[in-house]
């Protein structure tokens, strides 16, 4: 017995017109929408790609998104794993730029046609879920034979809209399948994935501003589900996420422009202890309450004096020595990356490591070495150091090596490991296309392994000429991602790591572990481990705790700026710095600063980082 939706189904494709109660509302609105149109749902779906060029600039304009979005959408893909599907990345016109499927997937006929490049706006493929979501502004679930088109009826996908800070959609969230069983399940987790993106947007475009988190519930502080809201130093709001509207239910967040036209008290009175490190309870003008922090982004900019730039005569080319004893790869897109470079690198693929500076890129490169090449020399180019050689002719006698340099050579095999490759430009840019053309040609054994690392994916560089663009394109067809630091599940046995290399007999309290993963670090695993020699010094006890990470790490870098708490009162403020710059000279010390000022400890506690 044919069900309601089934005839007007029917319906619709014999006569143009259907029951709209029988369908689903968002569905039959988008059905409407397609038949104005003019579109036919019998008929073949316009096959809408964009050309490579365009592609390629889309990339370009998109690459910091993209490189926000890369990581939530390969955990989704993981997530869904063995459902043959695919999930893939939308910018805000409706063109695919990023999509990952499994080999199920990349066999059936939907993967011909849902590809990167392709756009999916609703005017011009007919009702699916990424068009419905960025013309519904909300998450979208089509399955099967609601959409327009018959020959897309053997698909379900669900989307969901990525927003800024602003509320302006800036790209679409997608997963597909042939299988529809768990759809709501896949929408629950692609909706989940938007959230996390657009907090880290949010996060980025305002990370030199004051970002309040805030939940009705104070254990919820640590989630994706919290309000954030950031205002400038006099308490003018300048964006909020998504949440914070959910949040604040019955306040016109969208017409608020400051703090107190939110919450009750003054700006000042609540970032006082909120820059201490505290939870506070807020209350806003309905009298709801919520437990709120300050998210720890802020750099100030008092410190940007104490910037110097060092110029040091250095080689672009050396022999790099073998990877760390024990590097960590618990992260599962860590592990992810590590076995596909260990492929590529095997099938004598080149590939690029694609990750911030500090994130193990370099690491990453000497374990696939020593797996492969342990016997040979691994020999690295610094890009950015040989755009400074005043000859830069002899990058490739470096690297190849000549009649007088015997340690490497084009028939040792090896591997050549490319750092920063973006940077590099000018004269040293057409050498190195030299070698990487000669490598690539060279197919005897022992043969070469090629990798190369950059920040972004916006490679090949616009500034290459042809040529080079053409042999630097080969390194970059495979490659794998290494997230920040900050983003790792493995952080806790990475710093165990660590911690056992620099001072074997200290240990971490795990409450130390997440004081030192709060911390904002723009070198990553570089910075960690300053930060754990600095530890190991200033605390030779067994276990390093929480207050010690705090302490000993939360010093102010200039011993002239005052406490928060004694900003404002010149007396005041000379005693806090006389008390902070003692206590830096006694090494963090508070028993020893007490003795030398002849002041209490709760005093000296009282003006110092806790």
């Amino acid at each position: 017995m044919q069900t309601a939706f089934r005839k007007a189904r029917a319906s619709l494709e014999a006569r143009g017109v259907f029951a709209h109660g029988a369908v689903p509302d968002p569905i039959a609105d988008s059905w409407h929408r397609c038949l104005k149109s003019g579109l036919d749902p019998k008929g073949e779906p316009l096959d809408a790609v964009i050309s490579f060029q365009e592609l390629r600039e889309a990339k370009e304009r998109h690459a910091k998104l993209i490189a926000i979005v890369r990581p939530e959408l390969e955990l989704l893909s993981n997530q869904i794993a063995g459902t043959n599907h695919m999930t893939a990345f939308a910018d805000r016109e409706g063109v695919v730029l990023d999509a990952i499927m499994d080999n199920e997937f990349r066999e059936s006929e939907c993967s011909r046609s849902i590809r990167i490049g392709s756009i999916w706006r609703e005017e011009l493929r007919g009702t699916n879920a990424l068009g419905l979501a960025l013309h519904a502004g909300e998450a979208s679930m089509v399955t099967g034979s609601e959409h327009f088109f018959a020959k897309h009826g053997r698909v379900s996908c669900v989307s969901a809209p990525i927003f800024d800070s602003q509320g302006r959609i800036v790209g679409v969230l997608d997963a597909s399948s042939e299988v529809a069983a768990r759809q709501f399940h896949t929408q629950a987790l692609v909706t989940l994935a938007a959230g996390n993106i657009e907090n880290r947007i949010f996060v980025d475009e305002h990370r030199g501003e004051h970002i309040i988190q805030f939940h009705p519930r104070e254990e919820y502080l640590t989630t994706q589900s919290i309000g954030m809201i950031s205002l400038d130093d006099d308490g003018r709001i300048t964006g909020s996420n998504r949440h914070a509207g959910g949040i604040l239910k019955g306040l016109e967040l969208g017409s608020a422009k400051s703090f107190s036209d939110l919450f009750q008290g003054g700006f000042g009175a609540a970032m006082k202890p909120m820059v201490d490190g505290e939870v506070i309870r807020l209350v806003d003008w309905l009298n709801a309450a919520y437990f709120a922090r300050i998210r720890a982004t802020r750099r100030n900019p008092d410190y940007a004096h104490l910037k110097r730039t060092v110029a040091v005569s250095i080689p672009a080319v050396f022999n790099l020595p073998s990877a760390p004893g024990r590097p960590v790869f618990r992260d599962e897109q860590v592990r992810n990356s590590l076995r596909l470079a260990m492929r590529s690198a095997r099938v004598g693929a080149p590939f690029c490591i694609i990750g911030e500076p500090g994130t193990g890129r370099t690491t990453l490169a000497q374990t696939v070495h020593e797996e492969l090449h342990s016997d040979r020399p691994l020999i690295l180019v610094d890009c950015q150091t040989a755009n400074d050689l005043s000859q830069t002719e002899r990058l490739m006698a470096d690297i190849l090596g000549e009649t007088d340099t015997q340690e490497f050579s084009l028939q040792t095999g090896g591997t050549l490991l490319l750092e920063d490759l973006e940077a590099i430009r000018g004269g040293a840019a057409e050498r190195l296309a030299q070698v990487i053309n000669r490598m690539l040609q060279f197919k005897t054994s022992p043969g070469w392994s090629i990798i190369c690392t950059g920040q972004s994916e916006t490679m090949p560089n616009d500034q290459w000429p042809p040529h080079v663009r053409m042999a630097f394109s080969r390194l970059v067809q495979m490659r794998v991602h290494l997230p920040a630091l900050v983003d790792r599940t493995d952080f806790a046995q990475i710093v165990a790591c660590m911690m056992a290399d620099i001072s074997p007999g200290q240990q971490f309290s795990p409450a130390a572990i997440e004081a030192l993963k709060r911390i904002d670090r723009s070198q990553n695993l570089a910075g960690l481990a300053n930060q754990l020699q600095v530890l190991a010094v200033q605390c030779p006890g067994g276990v390093i705790r929480e207050e010690h990470v705090e302490r000993k790490l939360g010093l102010p870098d200039d011993p002239e700026i005052a406490c928060p708490r004694c900003s404002g009162n010149a007396a005041r403020e000379a005693k806090c710095r006389e008390i902070n710059k003692v206590f830096r000279q006694c090494n963090a010390n508070v028993a020893l600063t007490a003795r030398k000022l002849g002041v209490s400890r709760n005093t000296v506690y009282s003006h110092i980082p806790t």
